[in-house]
């Protein structure tokens, strides 16, 4: 049965994963400072051997058979960081109590608050560290043939740590692989046999793949109207710019042949007049959202500067940075592909 219902969560996980690739654009998210997500989680679930300490009986050793996992997670995504609520199941089959036979299950209902950060190196792959607490019944439903029988559960405080990796499919999809530590307090249990409790331990290991749905945020309110302000004095004559445009295709930072000539182009203007400090911008449309966004205007901006180091432009000549889908050349609504706000700017 269990194998069947793992085949069901990997059948799942498949196609929203190819209808994500197919419909990337579906779900754009608004502009705004994060966006709401929502997704679908399941793995595999080691459960670490537990000593029970009987009532008036010593103590036994438990061993518990590799599980799985299943579980949804809802949050909001600010700039590198997610605070999302998550609701796990795990389920792990009983070895052996006491090193003799039995039958039945231990699971664990897992209600999370998990706060995560994820690392922007420039990557396709981000990866991320976080911790949660929260509150998890654990419930054991066993038997010993012949004898004594458990079908109870407490509710015990948890908490977890989280390590892994996400992979943007696009500004509407992601795709995590996690590890994540699972431990809680002493659960005290009971057993069929009159004025036998026992009390137990938890702690698990799962690695758990999660598909998540990214939508947008509440747009941020309009300004405050400004009070009159002084007349302002007479601005000073203007400087003389010089501008380098390079364009990105679409959800790429990879430079294009045409940007690489236009890079060089600009390390040559360099090369040819007075040392100045170069601003290298990059910016990203208004197609995805404004975390997903930023992170890969500064990844343009990055490749830009690296290729300009190439043509011989000192690293510290150049002020690097990312503006996201700010400042367009061509205003756009929310969820537009414009050709021209994708790109890095390349200014002395």
């Amino acid at each position: 049965m269990r194998h069947r219902y793992l085949l069901g969560v990997g059948a799942a996980l498949v196609g929203v994963l190819s209808w994500g690739g197919a419909r990337a654009q579906l779900v754009s998210m608004p502009s705004g400072p994060g966006g709401w997500y929502f997704g679908g989680e399941g793995g595999w679930t080691s459960l670490e051997g537990a000593t029970d300490h009987l009532t008036g009986a010593g103590a036994v050793d438990q061993s518990f058979s590799d599980g799985f996992n299943v579980g949804a997670r809802a949050g909001y995504e600010w700039g590198p960081l997610r605070l999302e609520e998550e609701f796990r199941w795990q389920e792990n089959d009983v070895e052996n109590i006491a090193g003799g036979p039995v039958s039945g299950s231990r699971d664990a209902y897992a209600l999370m608050t998990n706060l995560i950060y994820d690392f922007t190196f420039g990557w396709p792959i981000t990866p991320h560290l976080g911790a949660g607490i929260g509150a998890v019944d654990i419930h054991d439903r066993w038997s010993i043939p012949g004898g004594a029988a458990a079908s109870s559960d407490s509710w015990e405080f948890g908490y977890q740590a989280i390590a892994g990796l996400r992979y943007n499919i696009n500004p509407s999809l992601a795709l995590d692989l996690d590890y994540r530590y699972l431990a809680t307090t002493d659960p005290t249990l009971q057993t069929t046999l009159p004025g036998i409790s026992y009390r137990s331990e938890y702690a698990s290991h799962s690695v758990i793949a999660s598909l998540s749905l990214r939508f947008g945020g509440a747009p941020p309110p309009p300004p405050a109207p400004l009070a009159a302000a002084p007349p302002a004095p007479p601005a000073p004559p203007p400087v003389v710019r010089k501008v380098f445009l390079v364009f990105f295709d679409w959800d790429q930072d990879t430079v294009t042949p045409q940007g690489m000539q236009i890079i060089q182009r600009a390390a040559d203007a360099w090369h040819a007049g007075a040392p100045v400090t170069i601003e290298v911008t990059g910016y990203a449309d208004r197609s995805g959202s404004a975390g997903y966004n930023q992170r890969l205007s500064e990844r343009r901006a990055h490749n830009v500067a690296v290729a300009l180091e190439r043509f011989g432009v000192a690293p510290d000549e150049m002020a690097v940075s990312g503006r996201g889908e700010n400042d367009n050349r061509v205003p756009t609504a929310n969820g537009v592909r414009e050709p021209q706000n994708r790109r890095a700017e390349i200014v002395f």
